[in-house]
């Protein structure tokens, strides 16, 4: 009998992985065993195991790829890149790997904030396709947590609910009377919505889905509106809208009520002429002129404080607070200006003739979208960078105990390790490789022809994503300073008001940062009190391994991820480095972590935590503060996760569950793509 393999043409993802050759049986078990422990969370285990696997194949590729992934997910990102280097050695030039060794060593990275020099058209939404009208004259984007955002429609009377994919799933109308000439929107902190009405001289108040609750509305004196445009939010329950008419601001209560107007002329201001965008910052609200070509200051009792110094302005209209600064759109650019030094640093300057720019946000998702009001678009750019570097998507979890039924969690981000949110079914792409023996009659001979495809998945099903769900899973990391035990009382207080903000729907852990590693403390708000109250402080506690040891625990969570660090304000930085700290970063985004840290007592804040609590979109408060602890489980638990929950149907042979079984994911947003390939064992039979 002969062996023939053929191998078909492939299609889709999965083609570049390493082939799974372990010939050693000690080797396939421990292999075995790694794979699996490494789809359970278990990635100290996982790495024991891969390590086993290599002691007879040390040259494997296979094993050395996914003996970086357990690096990898422990935060050892510079160990993990060694070992995906050496595995191309054995095997091969390969694209996939390359590209997760450069989206390795970019990520997490200090110098990943800020915004880019400037950024490009990558796609846009026409407001008329064919005979197909879908929106016209766009005047107002307002972004959402969630990845979509609302786009004001003023030449259709419409308010526009887009997902981050582009498409239009909702449409609101404003009722049996309909919106008359809607201009711009402004959302509150309990997430209602007010919208200007041009036309109808009025602001219309709605719930978040859109059903109208009330007006905002007068038909003479200070309070009357007369073409009110722009709106803003302070977030204590005020908006304030420019009204062209009048060439005031306006000041209204959640409730609908007059306030107070300002902008008018003054001994010391010559008033407004044609107010339009505005935005608040730090209790100042700043108010773009478009006939002065300026930008002035105002304080939230209509006081006037100055303007912002710049001359430089075009045309302003629409304009937000992003970062402390104003992104305006300025006739034919959209720019960013310094409210403090009057610096202008423009983002994208259109190529069309005679554009018309009026509003721009940054959506969820870090792309810039601004609206032409006269060619009747909303437009996608990006930053370079970003654009052709790709998207970040890895497989956490795969859960085959019900194979052929396949689950996975996928995590996508972009090359800073930022998560995409408002990803959904179109997004993604599965294959799978499928080996099939099929025996034939070669002339007198019988043969064993072994046919390998690399094919799209059946059933393939989109589960959702983690953003939809409220669980917290934390462990509560205490420094082991004798400081921090001297604080004792404190602590237990901090630890008890954190404890019960977080409600039901979460687990928490608790560990000493100490001079050695203890497994987290569980069972309640007593043990960990206890344990709390009991602790003993040394001058050579370990900051990095107690984050270490707590991420470690988390990561065969599934629920939203978070460490948080009750402290002193130190980390003990003198038994850290350079590399360490940078791992530090790589190991909780790695593993989807958010660090915040509760600061008790006055002492100054390490630079350490500060820049963990950053990289990591956590936070760092003060114990002591009036506002309480509840805003940091309302932080975690809103969030975007960046994970998502993907299932198919295999069509693979399971080699009763000693096959190892490899597949591929790939993940689209616009322009950006990315992929992850990965592979899993059926359970033994």
């Amino acid at each position: 009998m002969w062996l023939l393999l053929l191998l078909a043409v492939c299609t889709g993802t999965a083609g570049a992985q390493f082939i799974y050759r372990i010939e050693s049986p000690l080797g396939r078990d421990a292999f075995r065993t790694g794979v699996e422990a490494y789809h359970r969370g278990r990635y100290a285990e996982s790495l024991l195991s891969f390590e086993k696997t290599l002691i007879d194949s040390p040259q494997d590729a296979l094993g050395l790829f996914w003996l970086g992934k357990a690096y990898y997910r422990l935060g050892l990102s510079t160990t993990a890149i060694d070992r995906w280097e050496e595995a191309v050695v054995y095997a091969g030039p390969s694209p996939y790997v390359q590209s997760r060794i450069e989206m390795a060593g970019g990520m997490y990275a200090p110098e990943r904030t800020g915004f880019a020099p400037r950024y490009v058209r990558v796609a846009e939404v026409a407001g008329k396709t064919g005979q197909d009208t879908r929106f016209n004259r766009p005047t107002w984007i307002e972004p959402r947590p969630d990845g979509s955002i609302i786009l004001v429609s003023h030449g259709t009377n419409d308010l526009l609910f887009i997902d981050a994919n582009g498409q239009i799933i909702q449409r609101v109308q404003g009722g049996s009377s309909g919106f008359d000439r809607p201009f711009a929107c402004a959302v509150m902190e309990d997430g209602s919505i007010f919208l200007s009405e041009f036309q109808a001289d009025r602001l219309v108040h709605l719930s978040p889905e859109g059903r109208i609750i009330g007006y905002a509305e007068s038909s003479s004196g200070s309070s009357r509106l007369s073409g009110p445009q722009y709106l803003a939010s302070d977030g204590f329950g005020y908006v304030y809208a420019s009204d062209a008419g009048s060439g005031r601001i306006l000041k209204y209560a959640t409730d609908g009520s007059w306030v107070l107007s300002f902008g008018g002329r003054s001994p010391i201001f010559n008033g407004l002429k044609l107010p339009t965008g505005i935005a608040v910052i730090d209790e100042k609200i700043y108010v773009a002129d478009a006939f002065m070509k300026l930008v002035f200051i105002f304080d939230t009792y209509g006081n006037y404080l100055g303007q912002v110094p710049s001359s430089r302005l075009d045309g302003p209209e629409g304009m937000r607070p992003v970062e402390g600064r104003l992104l305006l759109a300025d006739g034919s650019r959209i720019v960013l200006l310094d409210p403090e030094s009057g610096s202008i640093k423009e983002l994208y300057r259109s190529e069309r003739r005679n554009p018309h720019l009026v509003s721009a946000a940054f959506d969820a998702n870090g792309d810039l979208l601004f609206t032409d009001f006269d060619a009747s678009e909303l437009v996608y750019s990006s930053d370079p960078q970003t654009r052709y570097a790709g998207l970040s998507v890895e497989v956490l979890r795969v859960y085959s105990d019900n194979f052929p039924q396949i689950s996975m969690d996928v995590t996508v981000k972009d090359r800073a390790g930022m998560p995409m949110t408002g990803l959904g079914s179109s997004n993604f792409y599965i294959a799978e490789r499928v080996r099939r023996t099929e025996r034939r009659i070669e002339g007198e001979k019988s043969v064993d022809v072994v046919m390998e495809s690399i094919l799209p998945t059946k059933g393939y099903a989109f589960g959702g994503t983690l953003d939809a769900s409220t669980r917290i899973d934390s462990i509560i990391l205490v420094e082991g300073s004798s400081g921090m035990q001297s604080l004792r009382l404190e602590a237990r207080d901090v630890l008890s008001d954190f404890y019960a903000s977080l409600g039901t729907d979460a687990s928490v852990g608790l560990i000493l940062a100490g001079t050695s590693a203890q497994p987290a403390v569980t069972g309640g708000l007593g043990p960990l009190t206890a344990t709390l109250l009991n602790m003993k402080g040394f001058d050579s506690w370990r900051f990095d391994t107690g984050l270490r040891l707590a991420a470690g625990s988390l990561g065969a969570s599934a629920g939203r991820r978070a460490v948080i660090y009750l402290t002193t304000g130190s980390a003990n930085e003198g038994l850290l480095d350079g590399p360490s700290l940078k791992e530090l970063a790589s190991l909780l985004g790695a593993n989807s972590i958010s660090f915040h840290a509760i600061v008790i007592g006055q002492n100054i804040v390490s630079p350490v935590i500060e820049y963990l609590a950053g990289a990591s979109g956590g936070s760092v408060i003060r114990a002591a503060r009036p506002e309480g602890l509840a805003a940091i489980a309302s932080e975690i638990r809103t969030a975007p996760t960046g994970s998502y929950r993907l299932s198919f149907i295999s069509s693979a042979d399971d080699g009763f569950g000693r096959t190892y079984l490899p597949f591929g994911v790939e993940a689209y947003l616009r322009d950006r793509s990315g992929k992850d390939e990965t592979g899993y064992f059926a359970p033994l039979r």
